[in-house]
């Protein structure tokens, strides 16, 4: 590892591996907390503007899109202002993985994976579960329902989330480590890396990343008309289904994987669980006995 990098492959004593263990829940725990007070602050700033409006001023017109909630590039669904939202929190996580990560190279590379991991429950209480409802298919998730914001307004930064923070977290992780097994030598093999790629973590690992790579390439279908005709609708729905089951499928798998992966994400991926029931149950209620989507 050069000099000048700011992170370097040092050796530490079991001391110290405890309290760098210590740190990466701290910091997993920070993320998450993190979750809790956005949306308190934007249930308090709800409240507020609430109580600004008095209750029998009609709605004004809305006037055209401004410059944030155009699309980023031209023919993209989500705006300027959805990438800024996600790109600030995904600065947040990245400064929590820097943090007191001193000069440690492998302790910042785990830093990236654990941050990364302890977003996946609130990735999966944004999802709208109801996508294939043939009846509200725009039914509330529980971020959704929690927040009082409309599903719609959600699901943009649902697809984000995993786009912009996640997996940006993830490949970092792996890069890093990758990096390390190939500068690392070992006295059976060529290389730390030709060893390691035997081992099963690592294989898990892997194998997880090529999920979250076709988990973005596996994008969900678009609405948009043929040139011949509006698209039939039952056709539109049969690639919602194909889409969803796809989408869901793979995200089991990468949660399985990273399961395996290593001990630490066995946590996330068990709340990523109990999220995807209360969210599950959640859409459910609100599609079957809900007054609106």
């Amino acid at each position: 590892m050069s000099s000048s990098w700011l992170w370097h492959f040092i050796t530490v004593s079991e001391e110290e591996k405890l309290r760098r263990r210590e740190l990466l829940d701290l910091r997993g725990a920070l993320a998450q907390v993190s979750i809790v007070v956005v949306i308190i602050a934007l249930r308090v700033y709800q409240a507020w503007a609430t109580a600004r409006i008095p209750g029998d001023v009609p709605k004004t017109r809305r006037g055209p899109s401004s410059w944030w909630d155009r699309p980023l590039i031209a023919g993209w669904i989500e705006t300027r202002r959805q990438y800024l939202v996600c790109s600030v929190w995904l600065a947040w996580l990245l400064s929590l993985a820097v943090w007191n990560s001193g000069d440690d190279y492998l302790h910042l590379t785990k830093a990236l994976g654990h941050i990364a991991l302890s977003q996946v429950p609130l990735q999966v209480l944004m999802s709208p579960a109801a996508y294939i409802s043939t009846t509200k298919p725009s039914a509330a998730s529980a971020f959704s329902f929690v927040t009082s914001i409309p599903q719609a307004t959600v699901t943009p930064y649902h697809r984000l989330f995993g786009r912009v923070v996640i997996a940006p977290l993830l490949f970092g992780h792996a890069s890093l480590y990758l990096l390390f097994f190939v500068q690392s030598s070992h006295p059976e093999f060529s290389s730390l890396l030709a060893k390691r790629v035997r081992d099963f973590d690592v294989q898990c690992g892997l194998l997880a990343l090529s999920t979250v790579v076709l988990l973005l390439i596996f994008v969900r279908p678009r609405g948009v008309a043929r040139k011949s005709g509006a698209q039939p609708a039952t056709s539109m729905q049969e690639r919602r289904r194909t889409f969803y089951f796809g989408h869901v499928l793979l995200v089991i798998v990468l949660c399985a994987l990273a399961y395996s992966h290593v001990g630490y994400a066995q946590k996330y991926m068990l709340q990523a669980l109990g999220a995807s029931v209360v969210n599950g149950g959640c859409s459910v209620a609100l599609v079957r006995w809900g007054s609106k989507a």
